[in-house]
């Protein structure tokens, strides 16, 4: 059953790889409908999520983006799967990085780079980010607990140069590669709700007071590392563009948590822009405080 699932999966990737963005995006429509309106996938918590930030959105204005976030959310699923099919040159016609040597100078300094990332616009195109960076790039992910879909995911994930790493042995294995003398960039999507018993600092995240993950601000300071913000722009569909922001080249010069603060801002503001390239479908405050 599993060989079948895996076959089905490979064949659709391979259909849809192959196939020119104009159809993936009429794909894309439909798929969305289908997903919003006849499946009613997570349309509760995207919802319940809308109404619990400091958005403040009328019921007609969250109807509205609930419907341009949809059509957001599968487009960037097909172009996930479109990716692995993409030179390098069509990668860079697509996707731009508007300052590269915001990071790129700190390896002339022999430093590696902590990038922060949330999931906003086109973020899965993030795996591309060999191809910009005179780093080696290594980002932290959750595994799939199914092994055959998680041999896939990695190796199409890995595709274009990026080095994946487990949160869950993340610490770990950057102290060895520092210690290795290799240089990396190190990305961190730290937007997500930690696991309740990982819980060490809340803060307030759209208005509503959460906790939040840590590790790329601790990690900083343990290894004197500097810490960059990844600001995503959905130029039109299938064009993005990332503009980086230092956040700290000091980090033991802040306070504690002051990193984490600013990282929370920059994506909060990144989302008032334009909130329909958000990802409202995690639960973002499911560890709220009362």
């Amino acid at each position: 059953m599993k060989k079948i699932k895996i076959f089905f999966v490979k064949f659709l990737f391979f259909i849809v790889g192959n196939l020119p963005f104009s159809i993936i995006y009429l794909i894309s429509n439909c798929l969305s409908f289908i997903v919003y309106y006849l499946i009613g996938y997570r349309v509760n918590v995207v919802e319940n999520n809308l109404k619990s930030s400091n958005l403040n959105l009328s019921e007609q204005q969250i109807k509205i983006l609930k419907k341009k976030f949809y059509s957001h959310f599968c487009d960037i699923y097909l172009e996930m799967i479109k990716l692995d099919y993409l030179s390098k040159e069509q990668i860079k016609d697509r996707f731009k990085i508007l300052n590269p040597e915001i990071a790129n100078n700190f390896l002339v300094e022999g430093k590696s780079v902590i990038l922060m990332v949330s999931h906003y616009g086109g973020y899965e195109w993030c795996t591309t980010l060999d191809n910009f960076f005179e780093h080696q790039v290594a980002a932290i992910y959750t595994p799939l607990k199914d092994k055959e879909l998680e041999k896939l995911t990695r190796k199409s994930r890995e595709r274009h140069g990026i080095k994946l790493i487990s949160r869950y042995t993340a610490l770990d294995d950057i102290r060895s590669f520092e210690k290795s003398g290799n240089k990396f960039m190190y990305g961190f999507m730290a937007d997500q709700s930690p696991q309740l018993r990982k819980i060490n600092y809340w803060s307030k995240f759209l208005g509503v007071e959460v906790p939040v993950f840590t590790g790329a601000e601790r990690l900083a300071k343990e290894l004197n590392l500097p810490v960059v913000f990844a600001k995503m722009s959905k130029i039109k569909r299938g064009r993005y563009e990332m503009k980086l922001e230092l956040i700290t080249d000091n980090p033991n010069s802040v306070k504690d948590f002051e990193i984490t603060e600013i990282y929370l801002r920059l994506v909060e503001n990144q989302i008032h822009e334009n909130p329909s390239y958000y990802f409202w479908t995690h639960k973002r405050f499911k560890h709220r405080k009362n």
